[in-house]
C-alpha cells in the first residue's frame, strides 16, 4: 500500500502529505479578503531567556494552521481580540509572556486565547468562564489591568447558533428526534450558511464595530483549572548583559564545542565550575 492510499482513522483513503505552507503566506480567500486582523506578539528569548523586544507578526493564516481550520467561532474570536487589543495595548504588541485570559470552553474560542495571549491551562493562565460568550477576559499580570471583550448580542444570527448546538446534542438522535441521515446533510447545510454569514457579514465589518471592550476595575477571575509553574516566562524581566550577548539565531554552518569560543573569561570558568549548591 502506498501512502496516499494508506487509510485514515475513518478508513477512508488518506492523500499523501504535501509540505505545509509557510503559516505566513495568505492564499485563495486570505489573500483575496481585505482588512483581516493581524497580531503582533513578543515572547521570551528562550527556555531561561528574558524578554525579547523583537516582536513577531501573527496572521489570520497562522491561526487557522494552529487550530485546524477556518470557522465562524475562529474568526469571531479573531476580531473580538483584535478589538480587545486596539483598547487595552494601542500600538503595541501583545507580550505572551506577561498575560492570562478567560474564554469560553470552546475549541475555537480556547485555541485562539491561548495562542494570541500565550495563556496555558496547565499553568493557570488560561481560565474557563462559558458566560463570556464569543468574548474573553484578558489580564496583564504584572499590572493586574484587565479588560472584557464580548460580542455584541444578536449579531451572529440565532438560528446559525441553534443549529450549532442541535448538531452537538448527541441525544437528539438518540431519542428519534433527529435522523443520522438528515443530520449529515444538515451540517453540510451549517457549514455553508455559517462561511456565507462570515463573508457577507463579518469580514466587511471592523473589530470595534460589533465587539465591545471595557475595562474591569478590581476584577475577580475563574479559579485555575490546574498551577504549575512556568518556567520560560521567569527571567523575563532580567536586564540585558553587558558583557557577553548570546546569538539568537544559531548557526550550523560548523560544529559547535561544547562552550562555544565567544564565551570569555571570566564567564567561561564561571560556567565550567558549574552552578551554585542548592
Amino acid at each position: 500500500m502506498s501512502a496516499s492510499e494508506r487509510p485514515g482513522r475513518s478508513g477512508s483513503p488518506v492523500a499523501a502529505a504535501a509540505a505545509p505552507e509557510d503559516p505566513r503566506s495568505e492564499t485563495g480567500w486570505l489573500a483575496a479578503a481585505q482588512g483581516l486582523p493581524r497580531f503582533s506578539v513578543i515572547d521570551t528569548r528562550s527556555a531561561q531567556g528574558r524578554l525579547d523586544p523583537e516582536p513577531k507578526t501573527v496572521t489570520v493564516a497562522a491561526l487557522v494552521l494552529f487550530h485546524g481550520h477556518a470557522c465562524d467561532g475562529l474568526l469571531r474570536g479573531a476580531y473580538a481580540l483584535r478589538a480587545l487589543g486596539d483598547v487595552a495595548f494601542p500600538g503595541q504588541p501583545f507580550d505572551r509572556s506577561d498575560l492570562t485570559v478567560v474564554s469560553k470552553n470552546s475549541p475555537c474560542l480556547g485555541d485562539i486565547a491561548a495562542y494570541l495571549s500565550g495563556g496555558r491551562a496547565r499553568f493557570g493562565t488560561h481560565r474557563l468562564d462559558d458566560s463570556l460568550g464569543v468574548g474573553f477576559v484578558l489580564r496583564e499580570n504584572s499590572t493586574g489591568a484587565t479588560w472584557e471583550v464580548r460580542e455584541e448580542p444578536g449579531w451572529f444570527p440565532p438560528l446559525i447558533s441553534a443549529w450549532e448546538a442541535a448538531l452537538l446534542d448527541d441525544t437528539l438522535v438518540e431519542q428519534g428526534l433527529l435522523d443520522p441521515a438528515d443530520k449529515a446533510e444538515l451540517a453540510a447545510v451549517n457549514e455553508a450558511i455559517q462561511w456565507n454569514w462570515v463573508r457577507s457579514v463579518l469580514l466587511p465589518s471592523r473589530p470595534g464595530d460589533h465587539y465591545q471592550v471595557r475595562v474591569l476595575a478590581d476584577a475577580v477571575l475563574p479559579d485555575p483549572i490546574y498551577q504549575a509553574r512556568r518556567t520560560d516566562v521567569v527571567n523575563r524581566s532580567v536586564p540585558a548583559p553587558e558583557r557577553f550577548a548570546s546569538p539568537y539565531e544559531g548557526s550550523l554552518e560548523s560544529p559547535a564545542p561544547a562552550v562555544p569560543f565567544e564565551v570569555t573569561s571570566p564567564w567561561r570558568e564561571r560556567y565550567l565550575a558549574g552552578p551554585p549548591p542548592r
